[in-house]
């Protein structure tokens, strides 16, 4: 595959048990190929048991452009992102996930925002967000009219997620300099690596949505709601985060996260109880003390602890009557 001075792009697809949506995120990057001496693509699987890897590579890459690299012992989700990260051989890593894409020009586009900016950490377009039949439900926050460094985007990022992952290329020196992402976070480790990534390099971004995020009922996000594991890994998250900032903008920092991450979280309980999903609902709340510990604003905390008292007695009228 070259050393890390000739191939520019290692675009590394970390995949556990995928089905066919993996062959459609090689074919997007095989139409962008820019050939073995500027581009490796590698498959690096989880220990997957039941899913033929093999066979959905081949059916994607006729050429066998696609290197697969198998490993017995699964290391869960930040694990195998290191793993690939650490089988990278280029300058620009981009970790593709198993169900995601990217759009025509992408490699192109990244490619242009590491000539113009040198000394820059990562770059990252816009997403187009779509379910699990490829329907497009939005498109991601943009953050700049013009392709260019983000102003003020330590602060921007560390208030909430806004880099979908397939949209990201960072240089492998920036993966180097700031360390692997974490292995106690389940939900938010690329958030947290967006940050670390954020308060010690430039950070481009691409305003053309370029790759594609999918939601859907199978992907690993759903499964974290489901099991009740993303609003404490979020409240961690938050509190990491702001150790990376000086003390004195600590409290701020956590304080504008908690606001947007509270909000998030009452609507989404509205909507479960909406829909008569009583343990979803109960699960989502079970967090919201914690989160509010983090406002550190008394007339805010209470008005939203009397939202919560509202819903909780929702709760218990809806559980009575089922």
């Amino acid at each position: 595959m070259g050393d890390r001075s000739s191939v520019l792009f290692s675009v590394m697809l970390p995949t556990f048990e995928p089905d066919m949506r993996l062959a459609e995120a090689l074919r997007s990057v095989l139409a962008q190929d820019r050939g073995p001496g500027l581009m490796e693509i590698v498959v690096v699987d989880d220990g997957s048991l039941e899913s033929d890897v093999a066979a959905i590579v081949r059916s994607a890459d006729a050429r066998e452009r696609v290197r697969l690299v198998r490993h017995a012992n699964r290391l869960g989700l930040a694990g195998n992102w290191n793993r690939a990260i650490d089988a990278s051989s280029g300058r620009l890593v981009h970790l593709l996930h198993q169900d995601d894409f990217v759009l025509p020009g992408f490699y192109a586009r990244m490619a242009e925002a590491f000539r113009q900016a040198d000394g820059i950490g990562m770059a990252f377009c816009r997403s187009r967000i779509i379910d699990g039949e490829g329907r497009r439900l939005k498109t991601s926050s943009r953050l700049r009219w013009l392709p260019g460094v983000v102003a003020r985007w330590p602060e921007i990022i560390a208030e909430r997620q806004r880099v979908q992952t397939p949209s990201a290329i960072v240089a492998r020196s920036t993966y180097d300099a700031v360390g692997p992402y974490r292995t106690d976070l389940c939900h938010t480790l690329d958030w947290e690596m967006w940050v670390r990534i954020a308060t010690r390099f430039p950070v481009w971004h691409e305003p053309r949505a370029l790759a594609a995020y999918r939601r859907h009922a199978g992907n690993e996000s759903s499964r974290l709601f489901t099991k009740g594991a993303v609003w404490p890994d979020i409240v961690r998250a938050i509190r990491l985060n702001s150790e990376r900032f000086a003390e004195a903008e600590r409290p701020t920092l956590m304080r504008k996260s908690a606001r947007w991450h509270l909000g998030s979280m009452i609507r989404t309980a509205v909507r479960q109880l909406r829909e008569e999903r009583i343990a979803d609902a109960h699960t989502t709340l079970d967090t919201l003390p914690e989160m509010l510990s983090l406002l550190a604003d008394r007339q805010e905390a209470k008005a939203i602890e009397r939202r919560l008292l509202q819903l909780n007695r929702r709760i218990d009228s809806l559980s009575a009557a089922a």
